[in-house]
């Protein structure tokens, strides 16, 4: 199983989307995110995967929250499956820097985020992530 741990990363009342190309002009639309590597922690691996992704390194990850996901995919005629683990995190920050990885980005309101994302996971991700981060 492939685990890999994400950020829901949130900016006052808005959520960061980022778009993933997917072999379409549309893409989907999601959380950064990435694959654990050696001798990472589940947030170190959040953290790093959101700077790389965004260029976004000054966050403040809230305490005493995960959410994890699974499902699978195919890659390459293999069938994948995966873990993802999310944390809430917060920034000032609102400048993104796209990786070679994604095609656009979004700072977007709860509903309008809930109806860009693509996959229910993700949604339920979102719903539970604000309900924590609205209660700090």
């Amino acid at each position: 199983m492939e685990k890999s741990c994400g950020v829901v990363l949130f900016n006052e009342t808005k959520v960061l989307l980022l778009q993933h190309p997917d072999g379409t002009k549309v893409g989907h639309w999601d959380f950064p995110k990435g694959h654990v590597e050696i001798g990472e922690s589940e947030i170190q691996t959040a953290v790093r995967e959101l700077g790389e992704e965004t260029g976004i390194t000054d966050i403040n990850i809230l305490p005493d929250f995960s959410h994890t996901i699974s499902y699978s995919l195919i890659k390459k005629g293999q069938k994948i499956d995966k873990k993802v683990i999310f944390f809430v995190a917060l920034t000032n920050e609102t400048n993104v820097v796209l990786s070679h990885e994604h095609q656009a980005f979004a700072w977007l309101d709860l509903d309008t985020a809930l109806n860009r994302l693509t996959y229910e996971n993700a949604k339920k991700t979102l719903v539970l992530s604000f309900d924590f981060y609205q209660k700090k």
